[in-house]
């Protein structure tokens, strides 16, 4: 070490590398002029000697300065003085590297404004690992953003996992570290070594890193950009007039590892382009439109949803380019890809973006906001625009590059609402005093706004479970500009219903037909989703009966859910059933895609209520419904009808228009496992009311099925041969009506004198009747009061005539043929003697009757006297 290269070395500095402490190592290391000479110093602890062979062929052996690994040297000052270093390694081999602090930042002033604001759509082309070529050597450029770092250093098997090697330099107060460093070639693995400024080390895997060493992605990869001769321009032009509204959409919601597990043998190799030619194949033979994928970027293995990166596209069935390939494929058979994406959550990890430069850094500091009750993964810090720019990139970046038709974000109301799954306490309002998360609201809108300015055609589908408002609706009409919401609502009641036994389906009527009450305040995807029934064989088991009505009960709920308004997806899952079971189930869902797609009443006005009327909803005992579908036109109308009970029925119901009913599907047919009851015949609808209307068609449904006709209009000769015979018709009901109205008067009057006949001599007999009874219990009270008085007068007689014996004579008795005789209680009753009485005693009574004659003679003559007995 010489005395003039000891004194122009900045020892403090210089430490602060050893020990990796710094966040500008640039000042130090590579080649700084001082005075008329180069001074070049790098710190390389791996390696026992490095020489510098300059640009014009000569070589210079760098001295070490400080035993930790720190060499420099001094070189004559030269104008255009390029370099590059031999590192001789402990066993003397030797290795050519260049010095990768002699470069400028690749990322401006400008990237650090836009990405702080949120605003840089395209930021995954700065952050992260991307080759390029410098001054004629050839390295990869690394930036990370890691603000609460003290220090950041690139690690890989290109410096022995070293975090002294290869320090970052921060680029700007935004917290961006970048460094370009030559000679990494592709497939070297690396990762970032974030050191706090406690002194704790966390080793992280790329945020923005597009390849991992396996599914767990905390070992990021090298990886060139992916590239792909796409074969679709003609879909991607189409696609940006895509009809969303008035278009047909059946979906089937699949995993590749699903098929990747069962559509292949053990010796098979699972690879995109194979993955490919299975996938189509399924999709077209059940007639379907359009996928939607779990996720395909590294996730967890059980928890498909834990995403472990979110710009490295699964690499255990081949490259990003193959995945492009496999998409061109789908595009080429006319198949829409969706794809799902967790913008809600990532896992808790020891790795990963969790607690990334050992604060909270993607999730919210509190953990109020930042931690799902029950699962513990974290929520995004919506609030922090470095973050959601994170996300708001990596859709375009999905987009973009892989010309995805849609996204599925996962379900949004664990970030909308404050207080979602968590008890009084545990979150805190917002600063308006409401549970709305402001800055999840705020993202979501931006989100949609961004991805329509990319393409109008691409769908924004989403999962939402507690009635958010408008959440269909454009941001300009305060919504949050989403294009379709599942239907979890619809799908929860239809399975409740489902599985209960025919014999109490009536007393849930209500769980079938709810939806229609609010099937119109968002647009809706009718969803039988992994969360729901996690393939056929799971649905199937919820159903009761036996095998045959388990079957019929799955095809109901399916045929159900697609005459139903909103757009249709269905889960895959694993299809295990017999071959027989597997055929039949295979045509009859093709059967009912091929159905949806050629009748636009099915689809075209799912989002107005003049696309759907009501029948019958009401037969609730029978456990029956009725409806019609329609579109734009008339003659397009469906009419579907429904029989949930565990009989054979025959229903009358009432139709809107004259003409014929053709039965164009029936869950029951035979083709599909059914028993064969159908309609097999045009039905002329009759001038017979039902539910409400005049006409009505005769409908015979087997047990657990569901039927649809279509509408045939008679034609021009067939209405005029219809209008004779309705008014031939009604005429017969007007004269039928006349003359059952004129039998009915004559009736009404016939019976109305025989009434007042049977009155009148009802009446008098009940007069008759009432006099009798009268008149008799008159004579009954007359005369046991008589029998009373005439006892008590005969004893008071015979009481006078014995004193009369014993004084004197009476005087002569008056002429009145009446007495008055006193009762013991003072009462006065008086007495008229008629000319005969019969009294109980004859001869009392004879001798009373001689007595009264005498005494009546003698009193003749005496008016004076009176008898005072």
């Amino acid at each position: 070490m010489s005395n003039r290269l000891y004194k122009l070395m900045n020892w403090p500095e210089i430490e602060e590398i050893i020990y990796s402490d710094g966040h500008d190592p640039h000042r130090i290391l590579g080649a700084h002029k001082v005075g008329n000479q180069i001074l070049i110093q790098t710190f390389r602890p791996d390696y026992a000697e490095i020489k510098v062979v300059s640009s014009d062929g000569k070589t210079y052996k760098m001295d070490l300065e400080d035993d930790a690994g720190f060499y420099a040297a001094l070189l004559p000052y030269k104008a255009n003085f390029s370099y590059h270093y031999i590192l001789v390694d402990q066993s003397g081999k030797e290795y050519v590297s260049h010095d990768p602090y002699i470069y400028e930042p690749v990322i401006t002033r400008e990237d650090c404004i836009k990405f702080s604001s949120g605003m840089h759509d395209t930021i995954y082309e700065k952050l992260g690992a991307h080759f390029m070529t410098r001054d004629g050597v050839e390295g990869v450029n690394f930036a990370v953003w890691a603000p609460d770092s003290a220090r950041v250093s690139v690690i890989g098997d290109f410096n022995n996992w070293d975090g002294r090697i290869h320090q970052m330099r921060r680029v700007d107060d935004c917290g961006i570290y970048e460094l370009f460093i030559p000679d990494v070639v592709e497939g070297q693995e690396y990762q970032f070594e974030c050191k706090t400024r406690g002194g704790e080390i966390f080793l992280r895997p790329d945020p923005y890193g597009t390849r991992t060493k396996d599914y767990k992605g905390e070992v990021s990869v090298v990886a060139a950009p992916a590239s792909y001769k796409w074969n679709d321009k003609a879909w991607m032009t189409q696609r940006k007039s895509y009809d969303k509204a008035g278009s047909a959409l059946s979906i089937s919601e699949l995993s590749l590892d699903g098929f990747a597990q069962t559509a292949f043998e053990d010796n098979e190799e699972v690879t995109y382009a194979a993955l490919a030619q299975r996938v189509i194949h399924y999709v077209k033979a059940n007639g379907f439109n359009a996928i939607e994928l779990l996720p395909v970027c590294e996730h967890d293995e059980v928890h498909k949803f834990d995403v472990n990166s979110f710009y490295a596209i699964k690499g255990e069935y081949g490259s990003a380019s193959d995945f492009m390939g496999f998409i061109d494929a789908c595009h080429n058979e006319g198949i829409r890809v969706i794809l799902d994406w967790t913008a809600t959550y990532f896992p808790k990890r020891d790795y990963g973006l969790s607690y990334f430069d050992g604060h909270a850094l993607y999730e919210y500091e509190d953990p109020g906001k930042g931690i799902q009750p029950g699962t513990q993964r974290l929520i995004f810090d919506y609030g922090r625009k470095q973050v959601t720019n994170f996300l708001y990139a990596n859709a375009l970046y999905l987009l973009k590059n892989f010309h995805i038709d849609g996204l599925r974000i996962t379900d949004i109301s664990k970030v909308l609402y404050l207080d979602y799954d968590r008890k009084p306490g545990e979150w805190t309002p917002n600063i308006y005093g409401g549970y709305e998360n402001l800055e999840a609201v705020e993202f979501m809108r931006e989100l949609t706004q961004k991805i329509n300015q990319l393409d109008q055609g691409i769908l924004l589908i989403t999962k939402e479970t507690a009635c958010w408002p408008h959440l269909t609706d454009t941001v300009e009409e305060g919504g949050l500009g989403f294009d379709y919401k599942w239907n979890n609502g619809w799908s929860h009641d239809c399975l409740e219903y489902m599985k209960y036994d025919p014999l109490f389906r009536g007393q849930h009527h209500n769980e079938l037909t709810f939806s229609m009450m609010y099937s119109y305040t968002e647009k809706f995807i009718l969803a039988l989703s992994h969360e729901d029934v996690g393939g056929y064989p799971m649905l199937k088991e919820m159903m009761p009966g036996d095998d045959d009505q388990k079957e019929a009960n799955v095809r109901l709920t399916l045929a159900y859910m697609m005459v139903h308004p909103g757009k249709k997806m269905l889960y895959h899952g694993r299809n295990a059933v017999s071959m027989e079971r597997g055929l039949q189930m295979e045509n009859f869902i093709y059967k009912l895609n091929m159905m949806y797609f050629d009748h636009p009443a099915l689809y075209e006005l799912d989002d107005v209520t003049d696309g759907f009327e009501w029948i019958n909803s009401m037969a609730a005992d029978q456990c029956m419904l009725a409806f019609v579908r329609k579109s734009s036109k008339d003659e397009e109308e469906l009419l579907v009808v429904m029989n949930m009970a565990g009989v054979e029925r025959e229903f009358r119901v009432g139709v809107n228009h004259d003409g014929r009913y053709e039965e164009i599907f029936n869950t029951d047919c035979r083709d599909f496992g059914g028993s064969g009851i159908i309609n097999d015949r045009k039905i002329e609808a009759e001038l017979f009311e039902a539910d409400g209307r005049r006409y009505s068609v005769p409908v015979k449904l087997a047990p657990l099925s569901l039927a649809v006709f279509t509408y045939i209009p008679y034609t021009d000769k067939e209405k005029k041969i219809r209008k004779i015979r309705e008014e031939a018709h009604e005429k017969k009901l007007e004269e039928q009506e006349k003359s059952r109205s004129m039998l009915l008067s004559k009736h009404e009057k016939e019976e109305a004198k025989m009434l007042a006949e049977l009155k009148e001599k009802y009446e008098k007999e009940l007069a008759q009747q009432q006099k009798a009874i009268e008149e008799k219990y008159d004579k009954i009270e007359e005369e046991r009061i008589f029998a009373i008085v005439s006892d008590a007068a005969i004893e008071k007689l015979s009481e006078t005539t014995d004193g009369v014996r014993t004084t004197k004579k009476p005087s002569k008795a008056s002429s009145k043929k009446s007495t008055i005789t006193k009762f013991p209680e003072g009462k006065e009753v008086k007495k008229t003697t008629k000319k005969k009485t019969t009294t109980k005693k004859a001869t009392t009574s004879k001798a009373s009757s001689s007595k009264s004659k005498t005494t009546k003679k003698k009193s003749s003559g005496d008016n004076t006297g009176k008898d005072k007995t």
